[in-house]
């Protein structure tokens, strides 16, 4: 394998875990973490989905997103209602407190943010963006196709 692919996987493996640690140390005072956080900011652009929505949405099993849906609503960040189209499902809504934390979500992203891109041209951000973006759908694409050739198997 090339090192520059190594160094790529290395790379983004690194900031990711970098970024965990520091927004789970940020987000400790709001009782959330980074697993949390992202359902907020689902729930804030599509209140009233369910938790199977919320679950594509994040690319996460069911059971990791009942267990994280079971805390937020324990915090009263998140509510539940019954759906009356289907009875097995539970729309999802921020509560007040939920949309009150949304805003503090968003700056302390924003803030590491702005602290990790430090000393890049925008160019240079604009460029890594789009080979990133480009990187991902080949993800998403090679997982679909990973997943159409099993159901085959199976």
């Amino acid at each position: 394998m090339n090192s520059k692919f190594r160094d790529l996987i290395r790379l983004t493996n690194n900031i990711y875990r970098y970024t965990q640690v520091y927004l789970d140390k940020k987000l400790e005072k709001l009782n959330i973490t980074t697993g949390s956080y992202p359902y907020l900011l689902v729930l804030n652009k599509n209140e009233g989905i369910s938790q199977n929505e919320i679950s594509r949405e994040l690319n996460v099993d069911k059971a990791m997103s009942a267990r994280i849906i079971k805390k937020l609503i324990e915090l009263e960040y998140v509510r539940k209602e019954e759906n009356e189209k289907d009875i097995r499902a539970y729309k999802l809504f921020l509560t007040k407190r939920g949309r009150e934390v949304i805003p503090e979500i968003h700056n302390i992203i924003e803030e590491w943010t702005n602290m990790i891109i430090q000393g890049n041209e925008e160019e240079q951000i604009e460029s890594s963006i789009e080979f990133l973006d480009k990187v991902l759908e080949n993800a998403k694409e090679i997982k679909k196709n990973c997943c159409e050739r099993m159901k085959n198997i199976e």
